[in-house]
């Protein structure tokens, strides 16, 4: 009778852990654009797959949580596409870090690059250090009571400023003009 109540609870767990890792979505920073679905208000994102995401340009499908690993700075960018008018919140690592622009008016189109760029749809970005990152988005305003939209985590480089061009270039002549001598 205990190895029978044993053996239970041990595949419960296991199948409550496999549950749980399975639930996550892998995003892979410089891929592109990830499309997720989502309802009304409240709403998480979900993985409504390519059917839910016809149309559109989009290197995979994804929804809450949403994670990745960064060893270098990256842009976590999010847009709203289809048609203009849902708002979301974007949630890292379980903190509330930004709401997505207000919308404007204008075109619908499926092309996130064209949605993230315009005026028309609402989006926002953050910068990330390195580190291990969950992301969850929730739709914060929805009047058409569901849609798709986009996730992206683009690296970002760094530039070096001119200055510090400057400062080697005349470190490098005085190690020369020094050597001469």
């Amino acid at each position: 009778m205990i190895i029978k109540y044993l053996y239970r609870l041990i595949v419960a767990i296991t199948l409550c852990v496999s549950f749980n890792a399975s639930s996550a979505s892998l995003l892979v920073p410089d891929a592109g654009w990830y499309c997720f679905g989502f309802l009304g208000v409240g709403s998480p994102a979900f993985d409504g797959g390519p059917g839910y995401c016809a149309g559109t340009s989009y290197v995979g499908t994804a929804g809450n949580t949403m994670t990745f690993d960064l060893t270098n700075p990256a842009q976590l960018k999010v847009t709203d596409a289809g048609t203009p008018g849902d708002v979301f919140d974007v949630y890292v690592n379980s903190v509330l870090a930004f709401t997505t622009s207000a919308p404007g008016t204008g075109n619908s189109t499926s092309n996130p690059d064209f949605a993230y760029a315009s005026n028309y749809f609402s989006s926002g970005n953050m910068l990330l250090g390195s580190g291990s990152y969950a992301i969850d988005i929730f739709a914060a305003a929805s009047p058409f009571g569901q849609g798709a939209a986009f996730i992206e985590v683009e690296s970002t480089v760094i530039p070096i400023p001119a200055a510090v061009w400057l400062f080697v270039t005349g470190l490098l002549g005085l190690i020369g003009i020094s050597g001469r001598k």
